[in-house]
Parts: C-alpha cells; structure tokens; sequence
C-alpha cells in the first residue's frame, strides 16, 4: 500500500479513537457498547479485500489494543481473522458487493468478531464474559456494525483510493500475489 494510504488510514484510525472513546463508549446498551475498530475492520475486507483488507485491519486493531484491557494484539488477530474472512467472501462474488451484502458481512462479522474476541480471550485466561450477558455484546456490536457498514465502507474507499465498490485483490489466492 502506498504512503498515501497509510496517511489516510491513519486518520480515518484517528478519527475512529474519538468515536469510540468519545461517543459509542458513552452509548452503553445492556452493558455493552459498538466496536467502530471491529466495523472498520470488516469494512476493510470488503473494500480492499483479504490481504489488504487484513493488512489494514491489523493496523487499525494495534490502536484498539491501546485502548482495551486484555493483551496487546488480541484485537488485531481477531481484526485480521475477521477482514481476511469478509475479503476472501467479496471476492468470491466477482462482482461490486451490493448493500446487502454489506449488511450480511457486518452482521456477521460483528458477530463472528465478537465470539472470536472472547473465544481467544478466555483460552489466554482472560475473565470470561457470563452468556447471558455474551448475547448482549454481540447483538449491540452487530447491531453497530450493520448500522454504520455503508458509511465505513465509504471512508475505507476513500482510504485506499478506489473506486466505490470495486475490490482490489480478489484473485490474490487464485493468481497468486500481485506484489
């Protein structure tokens, strides 16, 4: 990715702090509250697609980290899990990801993040969340996720300079890399 890139993703993660420290994490559901990291990671996948998508995700999951109290990087490996997953599904539609697919990524992708998330958590020894109140979390940041995955998509194409909708290494897999 080019320095350019890098530069706009940098300020779409500064922004991203402010929403999450900001805003969502004063928005509390339930006890629980969205991930816009998460969001951002999914949208990641689906603009630019597994690799790059994961590589952006990894990024953006190291800020997030500052933020959490669990060990550094467990949010970047679930963040790179989750946008290799969304990118790889893009790219297997051949084609401009419509809004619906984008709401089906983000619902599960918030979903699957956020199982992940704790999943990795508890098997590192992290305080594990109670089930009931597991179900809360994901229904909040999926809820999040597909409420705001057309406005994160739009800032990710902006971020890596493409045109709406078109997907950058979709045959990454299939051709090999194009680097």
């Amino acid at each position: 990715m080019t320095l350019r890139t890098w530069g706009r993703l940098g300020l779409i993660a500064l922004v991203a702090v402010f929403v999450q420290v900001g805003i969502l994490n004063q928005i509390v559901v339930g006890g629980a509250h969205g991930d816009v990291f998460l969001l951002l990671a999914i949208s990641a996948g689906l603009v630019a697609g597994p690799q790059r998508g994961a590589e952006m995700a990894f990024a953006l999951g190291l800020v997030a980290d500052v933020f959490v109290q669990t060990p550094y990087g467990l949010s970047s490996l679930c963040y790179v899990l989750v946008a290799f997953a969304v990118g790889l599904a893009t790219g297997a539609m051949n084609r401009r990801p419509t809004l619906g697919f984008q709401v089906a990524a983000a619902l599960l992708g918030g979903v699957g993040g956020t199982l992940l998330f704790a999943g990795l958590g508890t098997l590192i020894g992290q305080p594990s969340v109670p089930r009931h109140q597991l179900v809360i979390i994901v229904t909040v940041v999926a809820a999040g996720c597909v409420l705001l995955a057309n406005l994160a998509c739009r800032l990710l194409e902006w971020a890596v300079a493409v045109a709406p909708g078109a997907h950058h290494d979709a045959g990454v897999f299939a051709a090999g890399s194009a680097r």
